[in-house]
């Protein structure tokens, strides 16, 4: 897509340490996980309209994959990488995402969060359990939390791994399960809990 070969070269121009980066961003397997997720989400019969991304890395494909599903009033892609937002951005004006935000925070800060439909963190391994990520935020209670984790532990960046999707669950301490499962790539897992806080 024209969009995503635009970014390609913004990266290239701006940030070319980031290059290999932004291409795992968008590899079958990452695009492949990010399909699971709003293919499961679209069983729940709820119209995410405010949805905030946990680490949300790059923020695309996920964010162009969920605006052909929703009416999407804001995403907020929370991530401590400053490139990773400003790439996120850069995106955004690409595909015309005007509701798309940014924050350069740790998502352990306090943000506002009340309003938050959907929360997503499709890279639970590298950070804290979804209790302590929350610990200080007032969501609403209908918000719903989607986490992926996977089982690369042999990555050093890879801080909290989980070995299957029934102690992402426990990891999880949400209240209501709507969704857990796995999916299966030659050298790895990737596990998935859909619920409610």
């Amino acid at each position: 897509m024209r969009e995503y070969g635009e970014c390609l070269n913004w990266v290239y121009k701006n940030y070319p340490e980031k290059i290999e980066s932004f291409a795992q961003s968008l590899t079958p397997k990452q695009i492949k996980c990010k399909e699971w997720l709003v293919s499961e989400l679209l069983n729940i019969p709820y119209e995410f309209e405010s949805i905030q991304l946990y680490g949300g890395w790059f923020g695309y494909p996920l964010i162009d994959i969920l605006s052909k599903q929703y009416r999407i009033k804001q995403v907020l892609n929370v991530d401590i990488d400053s490139v990773a937002l400003e790439t996120c951005q850069k995106y955004s004006r690409c595909f015309n995402h005007y509701f798309v935000k940014t924050l350069n925070t740790h998502v352990t800060d306090q943000f506002e969060s009340y309003d938050t439909d959907l929360v997503i963190n499709t890279s639970s391994e590298h950070m804290d359990d979804l209790p302590k990520l929350i610990n200080n935020k007032r969501y609403k209670k209908s918000c719903v939390f989607a986490l992926q984790s996977n089982n690369m532990d042999h990555l050093e960046e890879h801080i909290n791994c989980s070995t299957s999707e029934d102690e992402l669950v426990e990891k999880s301490s949400l209240s209501k399960i709507l969704y857990k499962g796995t999916l299966t790539f030659d050298n790895y897992k990737r596990y998935m809990v859909i619920g409610l806080a």
